[in-house]
Order: structure tokens, then C-alpha cells, then sequence
């Protein structure tokens, strides 16, 4: 499948989705099923201080001080998720839409915001879990898959905002969700039966960080 808008090719997706979900042994295993299937208060739409903790499935640390400032940012975070339309799937989105999801972040451009312990990847991997099929995950290597020219160009000299930023890889992770629908709709097959479910936007979320890290 062709990823980043075109700009990069994967050719065993489903090799790879398969490796990240199957079973591993101790010491090799990765977040699902439990980033995935971690029960907080079970409610889409409310955060709550668990979900605060679930990007630790993902190797992420929150200590003691994040934690205290993801706790300051959830009146925020909170605010933005509530502006986000119910049982709409990233594929589906309009511009108005994305633009809330890339709004998401604003917190962290906020100069009144204290304690900046925190990024976007941290963000994403606490909000994910509550739209699973809207708020994509993204890390350093995802970043690094979608830096293209002619895809999420790399930061201008003066920089630009999360929102900025976050604008640009919705779009282009939009782009490859509806150009590979009938692979990602042939892929859900690989997940175990039994497991939690997984979207679209996550299984893209697995293929782009597994080639990245092979």
C-alpha cells in the first residue's frame, strides 16, 4: 500500500499488523491488546484521571510530574473533545471536523499553560483511546514517515503550531485511510478474534510505527 499521501510504499501491512497484534513473549510485546482494551470509566466522551495513564502501554512515562500537569490540562482537553461530533470516523471527516481535531492541541501552544512537560504524541495517545476512529496516534516515527514535501512538509524557520501541524498530518492520514479503505477493510481480519476492536486509523497507526522501526 502507498502511505504519506504517496510519497512512501509498504509492502507487507498485513505481515506487520499481524506481528504487533499476535501474542509475544516476555520482554517483546507490544501495546495491544492492552493499550487498546483498557477499561477506565468507559465513557467516550468524559476523561477521567485513568486515561491519563494509558500512553504508559505505549512506553511513554508519566511520572509524577506529567501526571500533575496532564491533570492541569484536562478542563482543556475536556473542552476540545466536547466540540468533537460523535461516531464520526476520520475517513468520513470534513474540514470543520478535522480543524476541531487539530484544535485539540491547542493547550499546548497556550502560553498561559504552564509546566510544558507535555507533547503532542502524549496528548494523542490519551484522546486515541476515547475516538478511536477520529484522533489518530502519532510518535516520532510517525513524523518522521509523513515529512515530505509533498505530503506533511518539515516545520517552516519561524515554526509553526501544534495546530498548524496537526492540520497538515490529519489531512494526509485522511488521504491514505480512503485511498487504501478496501486493504484496511481487508485487514481487520487479522485482528484476534476475541481482542478489542481496532479502527482503520489505529491499524494505520501500527503499519506506519512497525515499518518504521524494522
Amino acid at each position: 500500500m502507498k502511505l504519506a499521501m504517496g510519497t512512501r510504499e509498504v509492502f507487507d501491512a498485513e505481515s506487520l499488523l499481524e506481528e504487533y497484534l499476535g501474542p509475544r513473549r516476555r520482554g517483546l510485546r507490544y501495546a495491544y491488546p492492552y493499550y487498546d482494551g483498557l477499561v477506565t470509566n468507559g465513557d467516550p466522551d468524559t476523561l477521567c484521571t485513568g486515561d491519563l495513564l494509558a500512553p504508559c502501554l505505549l512506553g511513554v512515562t508519566v511520572d509524577v510530574d506529567r501526571m500533575h500537569t496532564l491533570t492541569a490540562l484536562m478542563p482543556l482537553l475536556q473542552r476540545a473533545l466536547d466540540k468533537l461530533p460523535p461516531g464520526i470516523e476520520l475517513i468520513e471527516a470534513d474540514d470543520v471536523t478535522l480543524d476541531l481535531v487539530a484544535a485539540l492541541y491547542d493547550p499546548l501552544d497556550d502560553p498561559d499553560v504552564a509546566d510544558r512537560d507535555v507533547k503532542g504524541s502524549l496528548i494523542a495517545k490519551v484522546l486515541h483511546r476515547k475516538r478511536p476512529a477520529l484522533v489518530p496516534l502519532f510518535d516520532s516515527k510517525v513524523r518522521i514517515f509523513y515529512q515530505h514535501e509533498n505530503c506533511v512538509p518539515p516545520a517552516p524557520k519561524d515554526g509553526r503550531s501544534w495546530r498548524e501541524y496537526m492540520k497538515l498530518l490529519v489531512r494526509a492520514m485522511q488521504y491514505d485511510l480512503r485511498e487504501n479503505a478496501d486493504e484496511f477493510r481487508r485487514l481487520a481480519s487479522v485482528v484476534p478474534a476475541g481482542g478489542p476492536p481496532i479502527t482503520p486509523l489505529r491499524m494505520l497507526d501500527i503499519v506506519v510505527w512497525m515499518s518504521s522501526a524494522v
